[in-house]
């Protein structure tokens, strides 16, 4: 075979072979819709502390996996034990001034008791210094009759003067009784309005006493809060992994000072990974959630994921962008605008446990499934 002959058989072998390929490609084209502007995402959680203080101890490397839990970072917390011990004391000065209260109200209770003791007895002695009276009053009134009974017959001489004189003496003692018992039943009353008067005082200590135990139970319930606000800054000075994940960027070190609020490293979470595809506006229009997705990463050539497609954004790229565009100032240029896909990966994919978020990679979506 000449030398003609042979490169017009190599030239139909190598246009048939691209045209083979060519086709192929064509083929794979309509099949699939693909992108190199994607990457891959992850939730990064940032290690923010609590309370300010003084870095006492860093328990990491950087780059090492952590699990969620794990202690970070260790504060200085000699400032947060004695605001711990302050508020222990706090609370323990407002459970004895309710004990306090409580006692007196206890007293007062008593003392209210026998106060009514007294005022019962006052009363039942009113009643005798009563009864006293009546009787005395009844022993009078027959005195004073039988006095002028018999003065009228000492006046006629009927009655000798020694019986007039008994009689006369009798009426004296019947007035004299008749006051004392007069006087006994005052004095009696007397006791009566002031045990009333001493319960009635009693009472209002009692009741006033009852107010104070009602402040010294919200004082309680306060310095128990105290308390425990205590107790949880005092916590904040010990800063945990928030997930599992790789621990990086740190940003402190040992005897720096951290506010409260402050990033200190960040946790990249290595069981939530996804990819973000932006594909042109055009290239959407037979794209549904649940298509199968083949991913190449840059890092790792030859090597793919499989995933499928999740979700769509809620906007375009440029409408999250910090200044976004207003066509409705200036000079319109139309531009092709990108919408994010995310993309759901296989976790059970080997390459699963090697990709971090930001990796490059291209995807391809299957629009036949």
């Amino acid at each position: 075979m000449d030398k003609k002959t042979l490169f017009r058989v190599g030239g139909v072998i190598v246009l048939a072979i691209a045209l083979f390929f060519g086709y192929s490609e064509f083929r794979y084209l309509q099949r699939h819709e693909t992108t190199d502007d994607a990457q891959v995402d992850g939730d990064v959680n940032p290690v923010i502390p609590k309370a300010s203080g003084y870095v006492k101890e860093i328990r990491f490397k950087d780059n090492q996996p952590v699990k969620e839990g794990d202690t970070l970072f260790v504060l200085d917390d000699a400032d947060y034990r004695i605001r711990l011990e302050q508020a222990e004391a706090a609370l323990q000065s407002a459970l004895a001034a309710a004990g306090v209260s409580r006692s007196q109200v206890a007293v007062a209770s008593a003392t209210i008791q026998s106060s009514e003791a007294t005022v019962q007895t006052a009363r039942n002695q009113v009643a005798t210094a009563q009864a006293n009276v009546t009787a005395a009053q009844a022993r009078a009134r027959k005195a004073n009759q039988d006095f002028e009974r018999y003065s009228r017959l000492l006046a006629e001489k009927t009655v000798p003067q020694q019986q007039f004189d008994a009689v006369q003496a009798e009426r004296d003692a019947a007035q004299a009784q008749l006051q004392a018992a007069q006087a006994q039943l005052q004095t009696a009353q007397s006791q009566v309005a002031a045990a009333g008067t001493q319960t009635g005082v009693t009472s209002s200590q009692r009741r006033a006493t009852e107010g104070q135990i009602t402040v010294a139970q919200a004082a309680i319930k306060q310095r128990q809060a105290d308390l425990e606000m205590a107790k949880l800054q005092l916590s904040y000075t010990v800063i945990k992994a928030p997930v599992s994940g790789v621990v990086s960027k740190r940003s402190v070190q040992i005897g720096q000072l951290v506010q409260a609020g402050q990033a200190v490293c960040s946790v990249v979470g290595n069981t939530n990974l996804w990819v973000t595809a932006n594909f042109k506006e055009t290239q959407l229009k037979q794209m549904q959630p649940g298509q199968t997705v083949d991913i190449d990463v840059d890092a790792f050539g030859g090597d793919k994921l499989v995933g499928h497609v999740g979700s769509f954004a809620g906007a375009t790229g440029a409408k999250f962008s910090l200044l976004p565009p207003d066509n409705a100032t200036g000079n319109y240029v139309k531009v092709v605008q990108r919408i994010p896909v995310r993309i759901e990966l296989d976790k059970n994919s080997p390459l699963y446990a090697k990709i971090r978020p930001g990796m490059s990679v291209t995807v391809a979506v299957d629009l036949q499934k």
